[in-house]
């Protein structure tokens, strides 16, 4: 598989030119080909697909190059890497404030009772560490 840096260099484009084209810096421009960010921008890939007249799903394929899935389809995203649009994103953070918000709740009021029986406070505690994970999964997102 091709890489962007000789796709770009195919086009007969320096990265400078790439970026003036695109729009974007060509600092973005040198990530994308050295080491492409584990959550990309469509907007960015949006951007440097036009300036470089593919499609987006060409330019994935360059800039995260194809792994084999069971099926035995190429699958263009990174390993470990899936591709949200940013009103997902935006989704999945309200859906995680609001499960860290009845969390807390539900933390408060079993508190008073954790005490009296051991086996709630072992489930207060299974509710913090879940409070922590979606915290720390909102901070990833960068919520």
């Amino acid at each position: 598989m091709i890489t962007l840096k000789e796709l770009r260099k195919s086009k007969g484009l320096t990265m400078g030119k790439l970026a003036e084209l695109s729009g974007v810096s060509a600092k973005t421009v040198s990530q994308y080909e050295q080491d492409p960010p584990g959550r990309p921008s469509r907007k960015v890939l949006d951007k440097i697909s036009a300036a470089l007249k593919v499609s987006t799903d060409e330019l994935m394929a360059c800039v995260y190059p194809a792994r084999r899935d069971p099926g035995g389809r190429g699958v263009s995203e990174a390993e470990g890497t899936i591709m949200l649009e940013e009103e997902h994103v935006n989704r999945v953070l309200r859906l995680v404030d609001k499960e860290i918000e009845e969390l807390r709740f539900s933390l408060m009021d079993g508190a008073e009772l954790a005490g009296e029986y051991p086996s709630l406070a072992r489930c207060m505690d299974m509710i913090s560490r879940d409070i922590d994970l979606l915290m720390d999964i909102r901070d990833r997102f960068g919520g």
